[in-house]
């Protein structure tokens, strides 16, 4: 659009014929088009583009749109060879470029950890982001992104099967498409679809498509301009180096010489494993790290749905607050004040609004850093991932003063930051294998306030202002980022839709922000309040708000009222969590009651009032309803989620077979072992239950013990622990009533060794149904796993997804068995008389 009315511009300039309106598909002789014109407009666009043009086709074709075609065609296809010609000339470039294809490197850990995530949840790490502006020279624009891409190797970057490499750059194009002739409402609705769809994209990392760029073009000139980039070859930090070379590059500017010799990321992670005064420093990070896992925090207990019974898996959306410029600058001297830093008091008051919707204060966060080790001068200015996370434990205390916990959080911060070598994806392993449990950390906390201005102005006065952004990762329910923006600060939440229970994150989110506000409103005596006294304030204001009283509460049960005479249905009930103040809608706590009938208007627990702990956890529906959980097999905690086996029951009486079900927690070992009893419409096997149960639930959640009984009506949700363990001692279940065939335990058996060697258990803990992520597998150990496997095993094709559905050895040997039934038998004989020595 840009480009044709500069056409038609000239043509006015050239013609001197500024009174009369030019249509694109006008046939410019009629308007005094001459051959001396020609050449002059044909001298212009030469110049203007620096490429050869041809009078004749001019002459031939003399309208706007023919030539705007032809102009943009040729500059378009002439820009690549163009370029790659000035760039041999340069040694800068031409370093690397002479080497392609590069050989392949080993990923690091977070890079492994998001390539094995992509792989085996479906959602790959990436960051989108538009820009919104106007005036854009699109084969200004193209040569810039050329220049960019033989500029940094990492966005041509291959990533498949654990390795990196580069093969080429010749496939990258900005992808142009013009909306220019729709109307105002289509443009809308087609640009919503598109960042819907750019949003949740996962680019073919495998061919090296790491970086998406694509251009929408608007009416009067303006433009969005989508940037999708991979996180696995593009950290955060490396997404602003990209973004402000680009915009750079296209203002004709002479950027930095890097001076690369080969790929310097990849230069860079082969000098920190040869590192021998660094790889000395990790061992003394993981030992202190080591020292710390009895006391490292679970994940916050926060009402989420269980992974694996969520609608979408896969769908994000973000919520965003900007605090303007004078917010900014009072919350920066507030923090001055009080002798800590700004993104210490956004940590503490994020954490505060975690402990109001968790039902326990004591919890880790993910703080993910970009850090940047070597010697090298340039290591500031190379794009890859640096992405280091770190575990930061945190036990809120209600009592305590807001300066206080700021000033805690802030030196547990600086703690772990010293110990930072020894990432947080070992820690997260050694943790699992330390609790024998899958360890995870869904919340995460990123600063990039140390950043300064996240986005420059010149960048915002080219490639245009950002409109948009959104993250999402692997094991990722919630990522809030905090940046200074445009002299403000903003505040952006990148949130799995489905992983959080009905209006859960709306809450949480409207709490956060008023905190901060409160903060704000007051000034310094908001840092000598109490966090409860916080809380109790910022749920009221946020009430008030939304011109919404408390939702009226249901009556206490009829079985809750039996066991306590004095209690009657005007009972005052509060539900309580782990900083003693009542749980928002979904949080479970503990169910306490007023039985002091001269004091039933008392709304919080006082020593004037007779609040009673009755035993039983609980909590309340944004519908007002109220949950008892009375025992404890009623309630199963796996990866770090609180989950109801109510939930369970309801996708096991999907299968056809099963006519009714209980399904109950129980401690086994120090475990959560999940049993199922149930009906049935007719027999079958134990593999066929798996096979069955596999089909509506993961693997995680599946039943180990599944009895079946004539009748179901003795086993309810009030049936009593001791009952319940009595009925399994007394009884076999389906799985153990058929025993596996001999023939397959020498299957089950090298599984089990070659898995267990892997993780590094001792062998005289090994058995089939040890769960591979719960004794400390992750995603870099399932690769060396599948590896194992498919050696031994050839033409099984075991993938980390096996590996990772599967999960317990038991599993892995059936589905080798049905993908070698003739050999897998036999190789595993033999493997086990040769490590038996036989």
């Amino acid at each position: 659009m840009q480009l044709r009315q500069e056409i038609t511009a000239q043509i006015h300039q050239v013609l001197q014929v500024d009174g009369i309106q030019i249509q694109p598909e006008d046939n410019l002789i009629e308007h005094g088009l001459h051959s001396l014109a020609i050449m002059q407009l044909v001298d212009h666009f030469e110049k203007k583009y620096n490429t050869s043009l041809s009078y004749a086709d001019f002459a031939m074709s003399p309208t706007v749109q023919d030539w705007h075609q032809l102009i943009q065609d040729i500059t378009l296809n002439t820009a690549d060879s163009d370029l790659n010609e000035a760039t041999k000339k340069t040694s800068t470039l031409s370093n690397w470029l002479q080497h392609l294809p590069t050989n392949a490197v080993p990923l690091s850990d977070m890079q492994y950890a998001y390539w094995a995530g992509r792989e085996t949840e479906g959602v790959s790490a990436h960051l989108y982001m538009e820009f919104e502006g106007k005036d854009l020279d699109i084969p200004q624009l193209q040569c810039a992104f050329e220049q960019l891409i033989q500029r940094h190797p990492m966005l041509s970057a291959s990533i498949r099967e654990g390795q990196q490499s580069i093969k080429s750059i010749e496939h990258q194009q900005i992808q142009i498409e013009d909306l220019t002739q729709l109307n105002s409402a289509d443009i809308e609705a087609h640009l919503k679809a598109k960042r819907e769809c750019l949003s949740h994209q996962q680019l073919n990392i495998a061919h090296g498509y790491v970086l998406d760029v694509k251009l929408s073009l608007l009416p009067e000139q303006r433009h969005i301009l989508h940037l999708d980039s991979d996180m696995s070859a593009i950290d955060p930090q490396s997404f602003l180096i990209v973004v402000e070379d680009l915009s750079a590059l296209y203002r004709g500017e002479k950027l930095t010489d890097l001076n690369l010799d080969g790929v310097d990321y990849f230069n860079y992670l082969n000098q920190r494993r040869d590192h021998v005064d660094l790889q000395a420093q990790i061992q003394q990070d993981q030992q202190w790290w080591q020292s710390q896992l009895d006391t490292i925090s679970p994940p916050p207990q926060l009402p989420v749905v269980a992974e694996g019974l969520r609608a979408d898996q896969h769908h994000f959306e973000r919520l965003i607050h900007i605090f303007h410029a004078d917010e900014r600058a009072r919350l920066q001297s507030l923090a001055q004040m009080q002798g800590v830093s700004v993104r210490s008091v956004c940590l503490s008051l994020f954490a505060q609004s975690i402990a109001n919707w968790s039902s326990t204060p004591e919890f880790r966060l993910n703080l993910p850093a970009f850090i940047r080790e070597s010697d090298s001068q340039n290591i500031n200015h190379v794009v890859g991932d640096f992405t280091q996370i770190s575990l930061l434990s945190l036990k809120l205390n209600g009592h305590e003063s807001l300066l206080d916990t700021v000033k805690r959080i802030e030196r547990d911060v600086d703690q772990i930051y010293e110990y930072y070598r020894y990432g947080g994806i070992h820690v997260l392993r050694d943790l699992s294998k330390h609790r024998q449990q899958l360890e995870v950390s869904p919340i995460v906390f990123t600063s990039a306030l140390d950043e300064g201005e996240i986005f420059s102005e010149q960048l915002q006065s080219t490639l245009g202002q950002p409109v948009w952004c959104i993250s999402q990762g692997p094991k990722v329910d919630l990522d809030v980022q905090i940046a200074y923006f445009n002299q403000g600060l903003a505040i952006n939440w990148d949130i799995r839709t489905h992983a959080f229970k009905s209006n859960v994150i709306q809450g949480m989110f409207d709490h956060y922000i008023q905190l901060i506000q409160h903060v704000l409103t007051v000034g310094s005596p908001a840092f000598a309040q109490t966090l409860n006294a916080l809380s109790q304030y910022t749920s009221q204001l946020i009430q008030s708000q939304n011109q919404q009283q408390n939702q009226v509460k249901a009556p206490l049960t009829e079985q809750i009222l039996a066991k306590f005479p004095k209690a009657h249905a005007n009972t005052p009930y509060r539900i309580l969590n782990g900083l003693e103040v009542d749980c928002p809608a979904w949080v479970l706590g503990r169910l306490v009651l007023n039985l002091d009938d001269a004091n039933s208007n008392a709304r919080y627990p006082s020593d004037q009032s007779e609040w009673i702990d009755i035993g039983v956890q609980a909590y309340i529906d944004d519908q007002g309803q109220l949950h008892l959980f009375e025992h404890s097999h009623q309630l199963i905690l796996k990866n770090g989620q609180c989950i109801e086996v109510q939930s369970i029951e309801a996708q096991i009486t999907k299968i056809a077979c099963v006519q009714q079900v209980k399904v109950y927690a129980v401690e086994k070992q120090g475990k959560s072992v999940i049993v199922a009893v149930l009906t049935r419409h007719q027999q079958l096997s134990s593999s066929d239950l798996h096979a069955a149960y596999t089909n509506v639930l993961p693997q995680y959640l599946i039943p180990e013990q599944s009895y079946v009984v004539s009748d179901l009506q003795p086993f309810t949700a009030h049936l009593s622990t001791e009952n319940l363990h009595h009925f399994m001692a007394t009884h076999v279940s389906i799985e153990y009533a058929q025993p596996r065939p001999v023939q397959s335990a020498a299957l089950e058996n090298v599984v089990t060794f070659i898995m267990t060697k892997i993780i590094g258990l001792p062998q005289q803990q090994a058995n089939s149904d040890l769960d591979f992520f719960d004794e400390g597998g992750d995603s870099l150990l399932a690769t060396h796993l599948v590896a194992a496997l498919n050696q031994y095993f050839k033409d099984a094709e075991i993938s980390v997804v096996d590996i990772f559905t599967q999960r317990n050895a038991t599993n892995i040997a059936r589905l080798i068995e049905q993908k070698l039934p003739d050999t897998a038998q036999r190789i595993a004989e033999v493997f086990m008389q040769v490590i038996e020595g036989k």
